[in-house]
């Protein structure tokens, strides 16, 4: 019986270890096929077990590996294009020993990332329940009690009792719509809407934005630069670079690099102004360009926009739970204030 589609895309730890394992296969020496077929036993026992299955499957059936990875449809559109691009420049090994650090990299950003929003969004959670309880349960016993007290509540007492109620309401609805934009978005990125989520986010979080820019300049120069090593020209090198770069600000970027290219032949003028790369950067590739050393001012950029990448990627989650934190500080005073004022109210009717 044939295993099915994987329905989701393997972790970027998982990512990160096939591509390893593959690169070992392959500078050992063993063939293509006997190499899946090693991965795939050694996948047996694992919830991996289908994609491995079905990547060795196609090879068996006379795929390339990009084409095998894509039909498994279990692995990330960006690794099968990169994958492509080293079967062609006939450096696979390379390519996948990058790759394998690259999601490496990835996978440990992601975790940081996680574990600094996991934390602040649980108390979130848990504020909305003490809120709802407040608001819902422990006020209206407050107000009952002053229409015990005085029969009425009326002058400052009044004031300051409805002052903290509507204060409770405004802190339980501000919880409740920072969950249901969480909600959403976790929704829509398991829905397949990733580019929807990083575009509004990019467009929303200036820093988001310019992390998108940044990583689809370390794309760019790393793919041109790969091509070029292999001897290819920069011709053959823009053909397949939009299609490396799909669903982020590089693929616009790319298309239009291409058309300049075209319409010039000369490559420092063609990637200037198409929105990747800073003004330094640009007169780098332009001088790279006029003197013959275009691949290596182009791995120079993308030592230092993976770099730039890493950087702004774990400043970004460092700064994640302190706004979070200083969220919930706010949250937090309001409930006090919403329970305190009451109390204040009794104290002066009593008085």
């Amino acid at each position: 019986m044939k295993p099915e589609k994987p329905a989701k895309q393997l972790p970027a730890i998982e990512v990160s270890l096939f591509c390893s394992q593959a690169a070992m296969i392959l500078r050992s020496g063993i063939l293509l096929y006997d190499g899946m077929d090693v991965l795939r036993q050694s996948y047996a026992d694992t919830p991996y077990s289908g994609v491995m299955e079905a990547v060795c499957r196609a090879v068996r059936e006379g795929s390339e590996l990009h084409g095998a990875l894509g039909a498994a449809g279990a692995f990330p559109q960006y690794m099968v294009q990169m994958v492509r691009a080293g079967e062609m420049t006939g450096h696979l090994e390379d390519v996948l020993g990058r790759l394998s650090a690259y999601y490496e990299k990835e996978a440990r950003l992601r975790d940081e990332m996680r574990s600094a929003v996991a934390y602040p969004l649980l108390l979130v959670s848990m504020l909305a329940v003490v809120i709802g309880v407040l608001v819902v349960r422990v006020l209206p016993i407050f107000e009952s009690v002053f229409r015990g007290l005085g029969g009425g509540l009326s002058g400052a007492a009044g004031m300051v009792l409805s002052g903290g109620m509507a204060l409770g309401r405004a802190m339980l609805v501000l919880v409740l719509v920072l969950l249901a934009v969480v909600l959403a978005v976790f929704l829509a990125w398991r829905a397949g809407k990733q580019r929807q989520v990083l575009d509004t986010a990019g467009w929303l979080v200036p820093p988001i934005g310019r992390l998108r820019r940044q990583q689809a300049a370390l794309r760019f120069c790393s793919v041109v630069e790969m091509v070029l090593s292999s001897g290819y020209d920069l011709g053959q090198a823009m053909e397949i670079l939009p299609e490396l770069l799909q669903g982020g600000p590089g693929e616009e970027a790319a298309a239009r690099c291409k058309e300049k290219l075209d319409a010039t032949g000369d490559f420092g003028q063609a990637v200037q102004g198409i929105g990747l790369f800073e003004p330094l950067h640009e007169r780098m590739i332009a001088v790279g360009a006029g003197t013959g050393s275009t691949g290596q001012v182009l791995g120079q950029l993308a030592g230092i926009y993976g770099r730039e990448v890493e950087t702004g990627i774990q400043r970004l989650a460092g700064r994640i739970e302190p706004t979070l934190v200083a969220a919930l500080t706010v949250i937090i005073g309001g409930i006090l204030l919403s329970v305190m004022l009451p109390l204040a109210g009794v104290m002066g009717t009593m008085a």
